[in-house]
């Protein structure tokens, strides 16, 4: 983990200059403030790239993401404090290609409405509905208000893009079911937004059902723990049957027990306690940054 820790001492330097650029640009007028923003944008992917080299002198194994992946190491660097973490950005099943599995496939319907089933929602047509609408391109409406691009035209239809994406699709679900108790973090836990793929070692119970309704209770137990590094369905202590289904492709998802990404988050906090965080993913390969994003910097 020495390799790790170098990385993140690097990251917080990274913070604390990110930081300073943001909260300066959003100085100033209201009107020009996603002007703003985008200049921030850009100058932290200029940052980025000029770590290049120190990020590509960092041979990452299994291990290191593995066993690093829950240690968030903590930083108080003067005026600003951060936290970095990192873990496999392969621990997400992409909501899209479930999606499109659940619009053509009877299991993966079964499977989807059986995970929502432990949820406990008021309106289970009506959030999936919501989904699918979101998801297909067309404008027709399977439900009254299922279509949000009808009522928000800067809504991006055909695809769920992003995590704000699915989160409107929930708050929308919650307006118009007035089911307040749904959890929006449960749902980022299980679904992502890109790729295809997913490593076994990283996938919580939920997703685990998802993909696998099949599967026994213990083997689905067995592998939430991840208490182990899996290099093999022949290293995991469940029956042979089991194993032969955990490498299946399910609901246009391929498993794997190989991570070739990693996705670094940083959050931060000010003493005006000011707050805000970014996340970027990282190919282990060619050490290449892609997917930044930057959230809003909350002031009290």
């Amino acid at each position: 983990m020495r390799r790790g820790v170098v990385l993140f001492i690097t990251l917080a330097i990274l913070l604390m200059l990110s930081t300073i650029v943001m909260l300066f640009l959003k100085e100033g007028l209201e009107v020009k403030r996603s002007v703003r923003e985008n200049i921030a944008v850009i100058q932290t992917n200029l940052l980025l790239n000029d770590m290049s080299g120190f990020l590509k002198k960092q041979n990452f194994s299994q291990d290191d993401i593995f066993y690093g992946s829950d240690l968030p190491v903590s930083l108080d660097l003067g005026p600003v404090s951060g936290s970095i973490s990192l873990t496999s950005a392969q621990r997400h099943i992409n909501i899209n290609r479930f999606l499109d599995a659940v619009l053509h496939d009877q299991q993966a319907l079964v499977s989807f409405l059986d995970w929502l089933d432990t949820l406990k929602l008021k309106n289970q047509p009506l959030l999936i509905s919501l989904l699918l609408d979101s998801y297909d391109s067309d404008r027709y409406e399977r439900m009254t208000g299922s279509e949000i691009v009808l009522q928000r035209p800067w809504f991006q239809n055909g695809t769920i893009a992003n995590e704000r994406a699915l989160t409107t699709i929930l708050q929308r679900y919650s307006e118009l079911s007035g089911d307040q108790n749904l959890s929006i973090k449960r749902w980022l836990d299980v679904f992502g937004f890109e790729g295809d793929s997913v490593d076994l070692n990283y996938l919580n119970s939920d997703q685990i059902r998802l993909l696998y309704p099949d599967l026994p209770q213990i083997v689905v137990e067995t592998l939430a723990r991840h208490d182990t590094l899996y290099k093999s369905t022949e290293e995991i202590p469940i029956d042979p049957e089991s194993r032969v289904k955990l490498m299946q492709t399910r609901f246009g998802i391929i498993p794997s027990f190989k991570t070739s990404a990693i996705e670094i988050t940083i959050t931060f906090t000010t003493t005006q306690e000011c707050s805000g965080d970014m996340r970027f993913l990282m190919e282990v390969k060619k050490k290449k940054i892609t997917g930044l994003t930057l959230s809003p910097i909350r002031c009290p």
